[in-house]
């Protein structure tokens, strides 16, 4: 019998060996959940940013980016992609887990750059600071449609910011989000 148990257990052990990413992979994808409380700026994002500062670019469904049209991309403080967030009802980015920054236009700059290009920033400086109007290649100004013009609008914490992104002073679990608005 333990002639048998041998070589069985050498082939169990090696199926493991083998199944290994599989198994991490689905892991990771199940302890990625979701603020749920709809009170929350964070509501969507990772439950271990609840705490922690995120920047999120929302695109138009009508100009999705190339890279993140399905859904929203959850990116980490260090650049790695942690899932999508297909339940939100839009498209785009959130990069977070931050701690420490009070600029926002430090925070906003830093936090793009982790999409390794994908959510690069143009903007101009005016006589009342940064005025952002290109984001992930999306420039507002070039948009066209049912409406007189468009802007990349601030929202922070879930509100729509009463300063510019230059002017904005951020605390810890601050949330900005930028999306396109019309009029």
């Amino acid at each position: 019998m333990s002639d048998i148990l041998k070589p069985a257990s050498v082939v169990a052990l090696v199926g493991l060996i083998l199944l290994a990413p599989s198994i991490q992979n689905l892991l990771s994808e199940e302890t990625l959940k979701y603020v749920e409380d709809s009170e929350s700026a964070h509501a969507g994002l990772p439950s271990e940013w609840e705490d922690k500062q995120v920047l999120c670019v929302y695109f138009p469904i009508e100009q999705p980016h190339d890279q993140y049209s399905q859904g929203v991309t959850m990116i980490d403080e260090g650049g790695e992609v942690m899932g999508v967030n297909g339940d939100l009802n839009r498209t785009g980015a959130c990069v977070g887990g931050f701690d420490g920054f009070s600029s926002g236009l430090d925070f906003m700059m830093s936090s793009t750059r982790l999409a390794g290009g994908a959510l690069s920033v143009g903007y101009d400086v005016g006589q009342w600071g940064p005025f952002v109007h290109t984001i992930g290649g999306l420039n507002a100004d070039k948009l066209t449609g049912d409406f007189n013009g468009a802007y990349w609008s601030l929202n922070h914490n879930g509100v729509a910011s009463m300063v510019g992104i230059g002017d904005l002073i951020m605390s810890e679990s601050d949330v900005i989000t930028w999306s396109i608005a019309t009029w």
